[in-house]
This record gives structure tokens, sequence and C-alpha cells, in this order.
């Protein structure tokens, strides 16, 4: 627990309690135009083992909150900041991200991660403040009621292609946008080969091959099916050439409608080509892209 000051304002950031709950609801349910998310997922985030909720309170009462989890080792992940209108810029964000940089630490993180909307001109201004560097930028595709379509050169990776995968990543330069990352439900992460070979193992990758050489790869999840409660998948990883995105995408439509899925939520970086080859096969694309900011710890 701290004490901080700034301005006439005293405030202490401590770990959540249950009590919290009510008053952080009261000040972050109009956060968006469609309302706010954290009364969704506070009791998840609460009980979480890898993660914690901080908040900034006066006099007892919550002014602030922020959520930070481990998303894998070495790497930490922060989302839902919150602070009351009538409190901000006075250094309530700041102090619970500090807390936070301070928990991962301690749990072996080397790196920060967060993300946020492309529109919000004032988070990004703070973020540059507390010294985080934007390292990405992800456009969001959407597509609903999967067809069957026909693919060429397009499958679904084995064990035995991990090593050309892994080489045509490292030569990628959709990856090196990408920052080397990918992404699950609205948590990125380090895209290394253990990752890579998770996804292939789980059925979960696509590859585009040509001439005995990878030229594409798409990596999708269904962590989205269970968290909210529909039979849709997330791509996690988009690269290649036109052609390749191309074939990958029309593949992936293809076998999801066979395993009756309803909508596809395509997220990928920022990059024309990758995004036109979704939109030629019938995703939407949302105006608003994410931003992806990490900083070094320690």
């Amino acid at each position: 627990m701290r004490n901080v000051s700034t301005l006439k304002t005293k405030f202490v950031v401590r770990e959540a309690q249950e009590s919290d709950k009510d008053a952080v609801l009261r000040f972050s349910q109009n956060t968006f135009e469609h309302g706010d998310y954290i009364a969704n997922v506070w009791d998840l985030w609460f009980v979480d083992p890898k993660g914690k909720i901080f908040v900034a309170a006066l006099e007892g009462i919550p002014i602030g909150m922020v959520h930070v989890e481990i998303a894998k080792e070495g790497e930490a992940w922060l989302e839902g900041a919150r602070v009351a209108v009538e409190f901000r810029r006075r250094g309530v964000a700041s102090s619970l991200n500090s807390a936070c940089f301070e928990w991962a630490i301690k749990r072996g993180a080397k790196v920060a991660r967060l993300v946020t909307n492309s529109i919000n001109l004032t988070a990004q201004k703070a973020l540059s403040k507390m010294e985080f560097e934007r390292v990405s930028d992800w456009t969001r595709m959407q597509f609903d009621g999967c067809q069957l379509e026909i693919s060429r050169d397009a499958r679904f990776a084995e064990e035995s292609d991990i090593e050309m995968t892994w080489r045509f990543l490292k030569s990628s330069e959709d990856f090196k946008t990408s920052a080397g990352l990918f992404v699950i439900m609205f948590r990125w992460m380090s895209l290394d080969r253990a990752e890579l070979e998770r996804f292939v193992r789980r059925g979960m990758a696509i590859i585009h091959e040509r001439k005995n050489r990878a030229d594409g790869l798409i990596l999708f999840d269904d962590t989205i099916k269970q968290a909210w409660q529909r039979n849709s998948i997330q791509t996690c990883y988009v690269g290649g050439s036109t052609g390749a995105v191309l074939s990958m995408s029309r593949f992936l439509k293809g076998n999801l409608y066979n395993d009756g899925v309803a909508s596809i939520y395509g997220a990928m970086c920022k990059r024309r080509h990758l995004t036109s080859a979704f939109a030629k096969v019938g995703f939407r694309t949302n105006p608003r892209s994410h931003l992806v900011y990490e900083k070094r710890l320690g």
C-alpha cells in the first residue's frame, strides 16, 4: 500500500477488496458509448491466480482501477484502466501503473504491454508520458455465416512443418510489423517457436506452401467461443503474400463452415495487403484499429 499526493488530492493505491466492486462499477459504467465490460470481468479478475486488481482509493472509496496479469512467462498485460472523471489528470493512472509494474517485476516480468483504441488520443498521450512505446497497429475484421470455399496450396500445418514455418516467420515483414506478437481475445503476447508449436499441435495453424517453402501463415483460436458463448473463432496472427492470405482465408472459412462456426473475428497487423485480402473474401473492417504499447521493466 502506498500514499500518493497529487495537487490537493491524497489517495492510496492498494490491492482491490471485494467491497470495492460497486464503487468501481459506478465510475466505469459509461466509459464507452456502448457502456463498459468491467462488470462482466470483475469477478473473474478478482480471483485470477495469475493477476491482480489494483485500486486507487480516496478516503477508502475507489476512484481508479487497473488489472495486471502475467500473460506468459516474462510478460505482463495491463487492462481495464479506469479513473473517475473528476480525478483524471491528477496522477491516478500513473500511480496505478507503477503498482502494476512493481507487482509484475516481482513475478519475473521483463516487459509490460497494453492496448488502446486508435481514436483514444488522451490515452495515447498519457502512455507516451509514462514511457510506453507504441510497437504495433492491429486491424479487426469480422465475417458472419461461414461458407464452403475451395482453396489451393493452403492446409493445416503439421509438426513436420514447424521448422519451415518458423523460418518463414522470422524473415517475414508482417511478423516484424506485428512486433512479433499474436493476440488471443484482446491480449497480445510474443509469438515464439514454442507458441507456434502449440498452435500446430492443437490443429489451429494454417500454412500456405509453394515450392516446398511456406509463404503464408494464419493462427487461430476458439477462446472467444467460451468467453462470448457463441460458436466463433478469432485469428491470432495473419501473415504472407496477398495470394497466400486469400487462399488461407478461404481454406479457413471452408473448414469452419464444416464445423458449424457462425463468425470469424479477424485480427491482424495493419498492412494493406492483409486487410484487402480479407475484405475480398467478405470480411467487414472495424474502422478503429488497436494500438499495442509496451514498456520494458526493471
